[in-house]
């Protein structure tokens, strides 16, 4: 079995979604260990709802910080979310019925999964937030048929400006 451990190729350049990451590799390695050595599945039970726990509040959270920034792939990310939601449920249900094998197939998924997600879907988000955090979207622009200098300047909160006098990373 392959063993999860967090390492700076999974990590988003976002603090706080690469320390849940770790959180989450932590937690699905504290359970591979439980499985390997057949740790009673009263505690291995409560191993698999801290992992189940920590996704789904990470989940919850990216997806905040997603409509939060307004991130255009939102709807995407969260099918991926979605998807490995149920597919980890799925896992948690034969582990509640007595499936030991299904406690095990669950670390391999999460482990594939992680690699795969933090290395794309995650790393598009963190470039899209630290971008969006440094002000690279604060304006919107209108393309139009005025000389630049009849044209009024609004930044994204409205307020006009001169962009000839504006100190700016615009």
């Amino acid at each position: 079995m392959r063993s999860l451990s967090w390492s700076t190729s999974h990590a988003v350049f976002v603090t706080e979604i690469d320390d849940e990451h770790k959180e989450i590799f932590e937690a699905i390695s504290n359970l591979q260990i439980a499985l390997s050595r057949q740790t009673p599945p009263g505690e291995t039970g409560q191993l698999t709802q801290r992992v189940i726990a920590r996704i789904g509040d990470h989940f919850a959270h990216e997806e905040r910080l997603m409509r939060a920034a307004r991130y255009g792939s939102l709807r995407w990310h969260k099918q991926k979310h979605d998807s490995a939601r149920a597919r980890v449920e799925q896992f948690a249900s034969r582990i509640a019925q007595g499936d030991t094998a299904a406690g095990l197939e669950l670390v391999e998924y999460l482990a594939s999964w992680f690699r795969d997600h933090t290395r794309l879907a995650d790393l598009m988000l963190g470039a899209f937030l630290r971008n969006h955090q440094r002000g690279l979207y604060k304006m919107t622009l209108q393309a139009g048929t005025k000389p630049i200098d009849a044209c009024a300047w609004f930044d994204s909160n409205g307020n006009q400006f001169d962009p000839a006098t504006r100190n700016s990373g615009y």
